[in-house]
């Protein structure tokens, strides 16, 4: 893959962006380019903008993360798209939804790094069988 990895972070909380954002961008193989605080707004611009990953957060306003992945999911197949949550509870739906990922948001940005390269390394392995 050439070049860094587009990102798009979907959180209602500015301070959780801006952390993830930072958090991802200290990695030279990932860039967030698109940063949306709704559900309906990451849906946007993952159609307009056709990101290589989504972390997109389960609880927001005007649309939740779980329907935004299935939104996403139905028109995309080849996007990455990683749910987190506070909430455990969350993960079935997330994953029915055709979220490639469940972390929970208090894992820390390491372990969302690493989520977000194992899921580009699976990538990398398909394509190459």
């Amino acid at each position: 893959m050439s070049g860094p990895v587009t990102l798009l972070l979907a959180d209602d909380d500015p301070n959780i962006r801006r952390c993830l954002k930072h958090a991802m961008e200290c990695d030279c193989k990932l860039s967030v380019h698109w940063e949306a605080d709704n559900g309906l707004q990451a849906v946007a611009l993952a159609q307009q903008h056709h990101p290589t990953v989504i972390l997109i957060d389960c609880q927001m306003e005007r649309m939740n993360g779980i329907e935004a992945t299935r939104c996403i999911r139905s028109r995309d197949k080849d996007v990455k798209i990683v749910v987190m949550s506070v909430y455990y509870s969350d993960r079935g739906l997330a994953l029915a939804a055709g979220a490639d990922a469940f972390i929970m948001k208090d894992s820390g940005c390491e372990v969302i790094k690493q989520t977000v390269h194992n899921l580009l390394a699976k990538e990398t392995q398909k394509s190459s069988e």
